[in-house]
């Protein structure tokens, strides 16, 4: 159960990244919104300071999400805090079922005993009956002790955009009260607020949560219904509804900030004219920087492996490498869910060593030919420390040729100067580099000077639903122009259908690599290309 807890936590966090990345919030601790979304999840943007006084018993956990251009740094107590309930159903249900079977066992040995007893004494089979009759019934009652659950309600608070044309001497608040109390007679509570805005504010309390979602599709029906009385012309496109759905107590504050977020995601969509944002808990846990030194030391870790494919013949062109750090509880868990947490430069400089020198082994022990690109943390492009150390290890290692390395095209443009001397180790093993992230053409021309360049790797965002935005299309037609003239060939990253290779392969782009293709290998000669 606590792995299935922590699984729903992370999908929940992953969610709520993306969530806010949609709704285009600005990521500060002063934005009510975000602070609403990360409440409603579970997270804290800033450490609460009624949980740091139970700080040698409650320790506070930090992640930073990712998603696309988005990172989200928040605090959360440990999950057993949040999902205490849980634990304890289970611990009472276990009890439960335990005390049955002991009564249960009890009256079956008894009920046997006294059957024996019956037979010897050649009693009337209506006393036997009757025994039977009370065990079963005593069976069927604890059943329905234990199984038998009350339906779960929640309460619908819902922001409505209305762009209709109302006559001035109507009472918008009353006649739209009215309305509510009129089409959901059924439930214990319907109040209709105007706020100053001009926006509906309607509450409907005690609906069931299995129709939730059915109570604000036909509250949007009614609403649109209704305004057809005044306006003809009026369209669903013209009703936007945002929607929370809360239990008793909830925070009011935070229930407004979250339909109005629901409300904004509405108006944002061409299509979808109803959303509905839940409150609800939930937490996520990852592992600290702390524990991921620690397991790189402890040499518990794994290296999986990203195969880029040449598009024109199928061939692999290099496997870039992933990390895994494993946990005893989580398995291996990918460097996304801890790669960006905050790392000394020493600790960072023991991440870095040790994935190379596993690296390192692999090439060594590996008879193929192809090309393994590694990133390293941004610190340890400019610690000195780690090259002098690198300098040393390619001495007695002939095949650091084999060996690329990915720099983000922020990075290296920002740096390039303070690079020169990590060019020049580079060039003495043999090694290149791969400008990765590359959003725009606008500094590509400046890569004439550098020889160590060996290849572009297009971001993402870029990448994802190219086939269906123009403007993205433009921009790769534009950095594969300019990679043609400095005779630099362009990689696409993260490619996940078969439409986005297709436009990819037309636009001229050289290779690929993502999950379309393969999966992360364990071994750098498993990938066939299909």
């Amino acid at each position: 159960m606590n792995d299935a807890l922590h699984e729903k936590i992370h999908h929940s966090g992953q969610l709520l990244v993306k969530q806010v990345f949609e709704l285009e919030i600005a990521p500060s601790s002063n934005n009510k919104i975000l602070a609403a979304l990360v409440k409603n999840e579970g997270f804290m943007l800033k450490p609460n300071s009624s949980l740091t006084h139970f700080g040698h018993i409650i320790k506070l956990e930090r992640e930073v999400y990712n998603y696309k251009t988005l990172s989200l740094n928040l605090y959360h107590p440990p999950v057993w805090i949040i999902e205490s309930y849980l634990f304890i159903l289970l611990n009472l249900v276990m009890f439960g079922a335990a005390s049955w079977f002991y009564r249960w066992w009890n009256t079956l040995h008894v009920n046997n005993i006294s059957r024996s007893k019956n037979l010897l004494a050649s009693t009337t089979p209506s006393v036997k009956e009757h025994n039977t009759q009370v065990v079963k019934v005593l069976k069927n009652f604890e059943l329905s002790s234990l199984y038998t659950t009350a339906p779960v309600c929640h309460s619908l608070f819902v922001l409505v955009q209305c762009n209709c044309h109302f006559d001035n001497n109507i009472d918008k608040e009353a006649s739209f009260e009215v309305l509510m109390v009129k089409n959901f007679s059924e439930l214990s509570g319907v109040s209709v607020r105007l706020l100053n805005c001009g926006n509906l504010a309607i509450t409907l309390s005690e609906v069931p949560f299995s129709e939730l979602e059915r109570y604000v599709q036909h509250l949007h029906k009614s609403i649109f219904l209704a305004c057809r009385n005044y306006q003809k012309n009026i369209t669903r496109k013209d009703i936007k509804v945002g929607a929370c759905d809360y239990r008793l107590r909830a925070d009011q504050a935070t229930v407004y900030q979250l339909a109005k977020a629901a409300l904004v995601l509405s108006q944002r969509s061409l299509l979808k004219h109803c959303h509905r944002l839940p409150l609800n808990q939930s937490q996520t846990r990852v592992l600290s920087s702390k524990q991921v030194i620690d397991n790189i030391k402890k040499n518990k870790f794994i290296l999986f492996f990203q195969p880029l494919f040449e598009l024109s013949s199928g061939d692999i062109l290099q496997h870039e490498v992933l990390l895994r750090v494993r946990h005893s509880k989580h398995g291996l868990i990918a460097a996304r869910y801890f790669i960006d947490q905050t790392y000394s430069r020493q600790d960072t400089l023991i991440l870095d060593k040790g994935v190379l020198i596993q690296v390192k082994k692999l090439l060594l022990a590996e008879p193929s030919q192809l090309t393994v690109s590694v990133n390293l943390c941004s610190d340890s492009w400019i610690n000195k420390k780690f090259w002098s150390w690198f300098s040393v290890q390619i001495n007695d290692f002939k095949l650091s040729s084999k060996l690329q390395f990915e720099i983000s095209e922020v990075e290296f443009f920002n740096h390039h100067e303070a690079l020169k001397d990590v060019f020049i180790i580079m060039k003495k093993g043999g090694s290149r580099i791969i400008i990765d992230n590359v959003k725009c053409s606008e500094n590509l021309m400046k890569l004439a000077d550098h020889q160590e360049v060996c290849g572009l790797k297009l971001s993402y965002e870029l990448v994802h639903l190219v086939d269906e935005k123009t403007q993205n299309q433009n921009q790769i037609k534009t950095i594969i122009s300019i990679s043609n003239t400095l005779n630099l060939p362009v990689f696409a990253v993260g490619v996940e259908t078969q439409k986005e290779l297709l436009m990819l392969t037309k636009l001229g782009v050289a290779g690929a690599q993502g999950f379309y293709f393969s999966e992360p290998l364990e071994e750098l000669t498993q990938a066939v290309f299909h």
